[in-house]
């Protein structure tokens, strides 16, 4: 996944998710203020620095390369290391959670509804979590986050008396 698909997928995930009960603060990511909570796995879409050292800056998830076409130059040394911010307008979710320091929380709307629509096809036993349903790709949590949303409103139709029209 690359922050442009994020992008797209929390626009899609952002409306569903009060359907689902999440009822956080939604709103729009601006530039280098936010952070999405993911993990970026292809390395084509890591952010890219030119340094001096060799050193790492941002942990155990940085690389450093030396390509040989940049041996000689000021600065012999490349960087990669995952994006933390999403793009600008991608929609996020967030809220202040603690007790005595309430701190806030936020997350792409898209690792919000995937992280629910999981939890919510998983039994839990004494080794963990163990799912029931297999969601391989993003449309497959959009297809489940859409039959939970039918069977909580078919349920709330059955739970609902009927009124009574007095005449």
């Amino acid at each position: 996944m690359n922050l442009r698909i994020l992008k797209k997928l929390s626009k899609r995930a952002a409306p569903l998710l009060p359907l689902l009960g999440d009822h956080r603060e939604q709103f729009l990511s601006e530039a280098g203020d936010n952070y999405h909570g993911l993990i970026i796995h292809a390395r084509k879409h890591w952010e890219r620095c030119s340094s001096v050292h060799d050193e790492r800056l941002h942990g155990d998830g940085e690389i450093v390369l030396r390509p040989r076409c940049r041996a000689g130059t000021r600065f012999p040394y490349i960087k990669l290391h995952q994006p933390y911010h999403p793009w600008p307008g991608t929609a996020m979710i967030g809220s202040m959670e603690g007790y005595y320091e309430p701190e806030w929380s936020e997350e792409s709307a898209w690792g919000a509804l995937d992280q629910f629509v999981r939890f919510h096809f998983c039994d839990w036993d004494e080794n963990g979590p163990a799912p029931t349903r297999k969601l391989r790709n993003p449309s497959d949590v959009f297809r489940a986050a859409d039959e939970m949303i039918a069977a909580r409103d078919a349920s709330l139709a059955r739970t609902a008396k009927p009124e009574r029209i007095v005449a």
